[in-house]
């Protein structure tokens, strides 16, 4: 699982090139190291998967914060999962991606207003702010059998973000 993350917010002209390269580092390149790593020992095995973090932010170009550049590199995520899952489908490994909206963790909590939270929540149909359990409960489905005949796709977790 690619879980490593870093987020990067305000205006797309007020990110210095510090911030961009950071974002890439981690978002992009990590898994990209990941995948390379942990390929070759999954090459034959029943039942391997690989799933990644992407976000909500691939599908907006950025999210109601102005992460215009964390949007960039999770949709390379999404577009990692569908080539991977494409490409290495037939060496039995299926690769997923999961994209979270607005999780209550740490990283959010250091980046977010609460008039910044205000402006999200009011735009989540089921009211709250997803939870660690809610991503995690869809990692184990996607990294067990019971999705088997899934790959190359990239599920929202948003309480429907995306619908507004």
């Amino acid at each position: 699982m690619n879980n490593a993350g870093v987020l990067a917010v305000g205006p797309y002209d007020q990110t210095e090139g510090t911030d961009w390269d950071n974002l890439v580092a981690v978002n992009l390149t990590g898994v990209f190291n990941c995948v390379q790593a942990v390929v070759p020992a999954m090459r034959g095995r029943a039942g391997a998967s690989i799933v990644n973090i992407a976000s909500v932010s691939a599908a907006k170009g950025g999210g109601a914060v102005g992460n215009v550049w964390y949007g960039a590199t999770k949709a390379g995520v999404v577009a990692i999962t569908k080539g991977l899952g494409r490409d290495l489908g037939p060496e039995g490994i299926r690769v997923n991606a999961i994209a979270p909206a607005v999780i209550e963790t740490d990283m959010v909590l250091a980046h977010f207003t609460p008039a910044m939270r205000e402006k999200i929540l009011a735009r989540v149909p089921l009211g709250r702010f997803a939870e660690t359990d809610d991503v995690a409960r869809l990692a184990v489905f996607l990294a067990s059998d019971a999705s088997a005949f899934i790959t190359g796709e990239t599920i929202a977790v948003d309480g429907g973000f995306l619908r507004t």
